[in-house]
């Protein structure tokens, strides 16, 4: 029906084939250079962040490629009401140890703190005892469960399903696409206490839920004067029962704060005094993380454990393994890659070889409240504002404006969430 291709050609008169060949290779050019123009706008690698500080050990650490200086202001999603923390700050001083400006040590949920999957973003709220699922391209809301209680802490996702704890003292596994119901487990009996206008369960669940390997691991605690639950479920089923999973009553303790989990040890934060290690496959007590205390901590992917400890006389974070390798003096967070910590102070940012302990470069940084590293760039989180620096030297590669104190950064699919304390959350792209 149509002639051969190759007799056509041949049927063309030289100064056509030139015409043709020219606008072919034009087409071409333009093609390539509009592709040059693009090409940057699109990260290299995108990832997901589908658990608190992106994965179970809280690295804050992802492979995102994120350009800071195209990020531009995509939405911004803002809540009826701002967070309603489960503690309100530190005390004002420590008078025997003669030490001002106490930081606080149980400040696990001064924002909404964001996960990012797919083109979808969930966050739970302390102030309408709820979690929400937004279209991550609009910031729409898809759907929101309602709780019986504040949700304090990220959820976690994994294999579609969404997991998180309230203060209703229930663990809850909820569709991701749709927020029905997959389980529900409650630890403890269904009693109520009052706590800041709300009714509390005697056993809320403070610790979020850390899913790993078919598990999902969590704690229920209030007070250390009454019995407190430790817990690993079926991620499917919701049961107790069966290898690796357990409900196991401790005294004497408060459990508060992300979990942190190594291959075999569950590093569980207590706020006001030192983090409990537990045995994953039984829950065993393998005791406590000495000379440490607050809420932030995180594992290096060889397993050793970073840890503040803001009620001595001074501040510091120490990163340890069988013997301490390092402290961080004043410093309030800190992300590690490799051979190199990046640690966060008051008015400072540092790069610390963590081998030999040589200090790389040193900056100012007033943005003290979070870190993250993403891809080859740091974002730290300040007042109305989110920085961002090169690993290389520290160089400053932008800043962008937000509303409040910005304590939660996410970095996922060519987006930059940002969570303050005034119930925003931004988002660049």
């Amino acid at each position: 029906m149509f002639p051969d291709l190759r007799v056509w050609r041949a049927t063309l008169k030289p100064a056509v084939r030139k015409k043709r060949q020219f606008e072919t290779v034009h087409s071409l050019a333009l093609l390539a250079f509009a592709a040059v123009l693009i090409l940057p706008a699109i990260p290299a690698v995108a990832e997901d962040w589908p658990a608190y500080r992106h994965d179970n050990r809280r690295s804050g650490v992802t492979g995102e490629l994120l350009n800071p200086a195209a990020l531009k202001a995509a939405w911004t999603y803002q809540a009826p009401f701002p967070p309603e923390q489960a503690w309100h700050g530190p005390a004002k001083w420590d008078a025997y140890a003669e030490h001002n400006n106490l930081r606080s040590m149980r400040n696990y949920d001064p924002a909404y703190f964001t996960i990012a999957v797919g083109d979808a973003v969930y966050f739970g709220s302390s102030a309408e005892d709820a979690v929400f699922c937004l279209d991550a391209a609009t910031g729409a809301v898809r759907w929101c469960f309602v709780s019986g209680g504040p949700v304090r802490m990220a959820p976690s996702y994994a294999g579609g399903v969404l997991y998180f704890g309230s203060d209703d003292g229930v663990a809850y596994a909820l569709d991701a696409a749709t927020g029905k119901i997959v389980w529900k487990y409650r630890p403890g009996e269904a009693r109520l206490v009052p706590s800041d206008g709300k009714f509390i369960s005697r056993w809320p669940i403070r610790t979020g839920v850390l899913v790993d390997s078919g598990k999902a691991y969590f704690g229920a605690a209030l007070l250390p004067w009454t019995t407190s639950y430790l817990c690993a479920v079926d991620t499917s089923t919701g049961k107790d029962e069966g290898a690796g999973l357990f409900r196991k009553t401790i005294e004497g303790v408060t459990l508060e704060g992300a979990l942190l989990a190594s291959p075999d040890r569950l590093y569980v934060p207590q706020g006001r005094t030192r983090p409990l290690v537990f045995s994953r496959s039984d829950g065993s007590d393998l005791g406590v993380v000495e000379n440490a205390g607050g809420v932030f901590a995180l594992l290096t992917a060889e397993h050793e454990i970073a840890f503040t400890a803001p009620k001595q006389k001074e501040d510091y974070i120490a990163l340890q393994g069988a013997d301490k390798l390092a402290t961080f003096k004043d410093a309030w967070c800190l992300v590690v890659s490799g051979d190199t910590a990046y640690v966060l102070r008051d008015a400072d940012l540092t790069a610390v070889q963590r081998k030999t302990g040589d200090n790389l470069w040193t900056v100012p940084c007033d943005c003290p409240y979070t870190l993250i590293l993403a891809g080859d760039v740091l974002f730290a989180g300040g007042r109305d504002k989110v920085i961002a620096f090169s690993t290389k030297d520290g160089a400053r590669l932008a800043e962008l404006a937000v509303k409040g104190r910005a304590h939660g950064l996410t970095a996922a699919n060519g987006c930059l969430l940002v969570s303050t304390d005034t119930g925003e959350i931004h988002v660049f792209r």
